[in-house]
This record gives structure tokens, sequence and C-alpha cells, in this order.
């Protein structure tokens, strides 16, 4: 009787997986890990996967199998060759990965930040019908591009939606310099002020919120370029002192007073939230400018909008906190980063080298969130409390069906198409 051995992933490949998934669909990912595994391993090095031993080694289905060999070998990750055989006839086709493990991993970022920078122009040119379509950018790939570190394609300016904080721990932990460009990361007082940054040329790339960029009608001034986090981070929250009790639903605000900020991201999503929920009109709103929590603690509001991270600074003070996010009732994209069409078409390997640098930092943060949160400027929080918001961003905003088929970042005409549909009918849309 023969026996055949097959390698299979384990615990320790999960780095290996969550680093290659941020820049293609998961199984590709867990396939490509399981490649590369076997390239670096002493008992496989040099002999290539039969389809039984990817199906074995990653757990998955025939057909699935044999779609994403063939996606990786298109993408040049894998190189499909066969397997040496004592059977007569053709021997089996066989798949190694092409690279080491580094190798591989700047490859998939790189084709990555291509097919997100691609994307950007078809999500700007159904959003805007004046949007050039020479402001596509020219794809690098692989083939042709230089190495990331021969690449040196100047200083890039990022202006953030708040002061850095855990939520941007991220990108502070980002390898810009590994991927030829200086980033450089600073402050701004909301959305709407990294977004003006950017319309107004102070920056190059903004961070900011999916509605604010909807309702600045910006005329194709400015245009999407990823995703950030998947998921808006917008929450109803209250005490159990001033609710009179617990919250456990957005329908349980009827009839209350709601702290609410105009011409905000919280604001248009707060609302969004109620008209979703069909309560707008039963609720009183109060206008508390950037003062929401000061009107729920005074007694002037029963319930107030923010983020995620203010129910949880509430409770650290000693509130019995309750909640109701967004995210968990109705789709709304997160935070995105946003460019001028100049940007997209003349400074294609800047907002590449950008990407990748950003997506090295998620991988790493992703690995160790402490050191992540150790990355960013003194001036930063308290790093626990730091840590605790990256952790609760990551467990509740990061994922998705998006990320889950198309890697990190990844956004559709038909995302923001929804969200604007979403925020018309909230009577939520127009000039901030």
């Amino acid at each position: 009787m023969r026996v055949r051995e097959f390698p299979i992933l384990g615990d320790e490949d999960a780095q290996t997986v969550e680093a290659f998934a941020t820049g293609l669909d998961r199984e590709a990912a867990r396939v490509l890990a399981y490649l590369v595994g076997r390239e670096e391993s002493d008992r496989f090095s040099g002999e290539a996967a039969s389809r039984l031993a990817v199906r074995v080694g990653v757990d998955l289905g025939r057909g699935r199998v044999s779609d994403v060999l063939g996606t990786l070998t298109d993408l040049g990750l894998v190189v499909e060759t066969t397997v040496d055989s004592e059977a007569p006839g053709r021997p089996p086709k066989g798949w190694r990965a092409d690279a080491g493990h580094d190798r591989t991993l700047a490859r998939v970022r790189t084709l990555h930040a291509d097919a997100l920078l691609d994307q950007a122009a078809t999500v700007a040119s159904t959003l805007d019908d004046d949007f050039e379509s020479s402001a596509r950018p020219r794809p690098t790939g692989d083939t042709t591009a230089p190495p990331p570190a021969d690449r040196d394609a100047g200083h890039v300016a990022v202006g953030l939606n708040w002061e850095p904080n855990g939520l941007h721990a991220p990108l502070f932990a980002g390898a810009y310099a590994d991927h030829g460009v200086d980033v450089t990361l600073t402050g701004r007082r909301g959305s709407r002020a990294a977004l003006s940054s950017v319309a107004d040329g102070d920056v190059d790339v903004g961070l900011t919120g999916a509605a604010t960029y909807l309702r600045a009608c910006t005329n194709g001034d400015v245009v999407p370029l990823a995703l950030y986090y998947q998921r808006a981070m917008v929450t109803l929250y209250t005490t159990r002192s001033a609710f009179g009790g617990p919250l456990r639903s957005v329908e349980d605000v009827r009839g209350r007073r709601v702290a609410m900020p105009a011409g905000s991201e919280t604001g248009a999503l707060g609302r969004l939230f109620l008209a979703q929920a069909g309560v707008v009109d039963d609720v009183t709103v109060v206008r508390a400018d950037g003062e929401e929590r000061e009107a729920l603690l005074d007694g002037d509001a029963d319930v107030a909008t923010g983020v995620f991270t203010d129910p949880l600074e509430l409770e650290a003070t000693g509130h019995d906190v309750d909640s109701v996010l967004l995210a968990d009732h109705f789709p709304v994209p997160g935070p995105a980063f946003v460019v001028r069409p100049e940007t997209l078409r003349e400074r294609p390997d800047a907002l590449r080298g950008f990407l990748e640098g950003a997506m090295a930092g998620w991988t790493a943060a992703r690995a160790d969130p402490a050191a992540a949160v150790a990355t960013l400027p003194d001036d930063a929080a308290d790093a626990a409390d730091e840590r605790r918001k990256l952790d609760g961003a990551f467990e509740r905003f990061a994922g998705g069906d998006a990320v889950e088929k198309n890697g990190w970042g990844w956004h559709s005409p038909e995302t923001w198409e929804r969200l604007r549909v979403a925020l018309e009918q909230a009577a939520a849309l127009g000039s901030p």
C-alpha cells in the first residue's frame, strides 16, 4: 500500500494568510500561503503541488481550487508545471509559488494597489459624468515596475479625519519608505476639514467620512481612492441614568431627545440611522455641534450621536452606557481616502506607494496591535485606551464581503450609489 503525505495550513500560517489576504480574495490568500509555505519548507521545497495536494492543504473543493490556481497563475504569483509521477502517460499538472514569502508579498501589494487605483477611476467615472477617462492611472503590475525599494515617488501628505488616535495606528505603522514614498500624516478637525484640505491642495490624500464626501458636492474636485475601514463607525449612545433604563434598539429612541451635530459625518449618518429605522419623525433633534456628550450628561438630551469610541470613553469614566451601532443594521461604508483627479492621473506611483505602505501597516497592526499603537505620536492619549479603540475597530468595522472577496480598501460604484440614495431619501444629502 502506497502512502502519500500532504502538508496542510496550520495556525502558524495564519499571519501569512492575513498578509496575503490584504490584497487578495481570502481563499486565494490561503492557497498562495500554502504554496509559499511548501517552497520554504525543507521537506517539500522544489516539489510542485498537485491539485489534490492543494485541496487537502487548504481544505477547499476541487472547483474552487481550480479557479483560484488559475487566478494566481494569471497574476504571475504561482507557476503551473507538472508533478513528478511514476504512472505512465502525461504527468499531472502541478503548481509552485513563483517566489518566496517576502517577494510574493511585495507582488501582492503592488498588484492590489494597481487594482485599487483602477477601481478608484471606475468609481469616480460613475459618480461624476465629467470625470475624464484619461485620469485612469496606468497599471504597473509586477513585470514592468521596479522593485518598491528602487522606486522614488516623492512625498505624499495625508490629512486625517481627526487628531491621531488608535484608529489611525495602522497608518502610522505603515512601511512607506520601503515602497518609495515619504508620507506625513497630520490631523484635521473632522472629515469636512480633511476633505477641504484635499480640495484646496493642502494635502495629497485625505481621510474623510463617506457621507461627508457625498454631501460635499465637490463637482469632481475630489474622488474616492479606497476605503480605510469597511463599515461606518457611527453610533447612538446614552447612559442608563440619562435614558432612565437600557437602550436596546434604535426603536427605543421614539419620543426622545437626540443630540446631533449639524453638517458633520455623525450628524448625517445619525439622521440616516433614524430615518432607515422609521423613527426620524418621532424624535426631537437637539443641535449640539461638537458637544453631544455634554448635552447628554447635562440632561439636555436623552441620546447622543457619535462614533463607537465615544461610549467607550464615557464608560471609562464610570457611567453605565448603552449604544446601538449603525453598522449592525445598515451597510454604510466607513471612512475613505480621497484624492484630487489630477493626483490620480499624474502621480500614480506616489499613490501606489502610499497604498502599499498602508497595506503593510494594516498587516503589521493586525499581527501586533500594541506595536502599531506605539507608533502614534507622543501626544496621543493613553496607549491602553488607543489599543481598545484599535481592537474594537478591527473587530467591528474592518471586515465584510468586499474585503473577503477583493482585499483591503475595496469599494464599488454600487456601494457609493446605495449610500447616496439612502442619504437623499433621509433628507441628509446636500450642502454640509
